[in-house]
């Protein structure tokens, strides 16, 4: 009886220590309300050198966010003159953003998604998606690479995720 007491005991002190490991655990948003995004990684484009890591939720929140309110309504017309507009202007800052892979098991890396690039003294951006991003079939890289104009504010937010 002593011993059934003992391991019920210890049971349930086990049962409390991983109850207290996983209530620290808990997240403020779910895989899907950060579409899965892991981390952005913040280079400079002059050297090429890692300036800082986001890993905060709140802060992949928000950076999903943002890019749901691009006016994309003549987003096809507009390419190659938002291109042309950047002819000449050099590039400040890369924003690569790192997804967990869907595979449950196996590789664990994270997978590169798109990476944002941010000119100087403009509110045109670059996004290039990762084809490695789409895992159905291949596609060419001028179809992966799209070119926005922003608002003032909003390239103002990811200039934030620099600082």
């Amino acid at each position: 009886m002593k011993n059934y007491m003992k391991i019920g005991m210890l049971l349930v002190l086990g049962l409390c220590i991983c109850a207290g490991c996983s209530a620290q655990q808990e997240r403020k948003y779910t895989l899907e309300e950060l579409d899965n995004l892991a981390e952005i990684r913040v280079y400079s484009a002059e050297s090429n050198e890692l300036i800082k890591t986001i890993s905060d939720e709140e802060q992949l929140y928000q950076y999903n966010q943002w890019s749901l309110f691009w006016d994309n309504s003549d987003i096809e017309e507009r390419q190659g003159e938002l291109k042309k507009d950047l002819k000449g202007i050099k590039e400040q800052y890369y924003l690569i953003s790192y997804k967990y892979p869907v595979a449950r098991f196996g590789e664990k890396d994270l997978e590169k998604n798109a990476t944002i690039t941010l000119y100087e003294d403009t509110n045109i951006i670059k996004m290039t998606v990762e084809d490695e991003s789409i895992k159905a079939f291949s596609i060419p890289e001028g179809f992966l690479t799209f070119y926005y104009e922003l608002s003032e504010e909003e390239i103002n937010c990811y200039r934030s995720l620099v600082e």
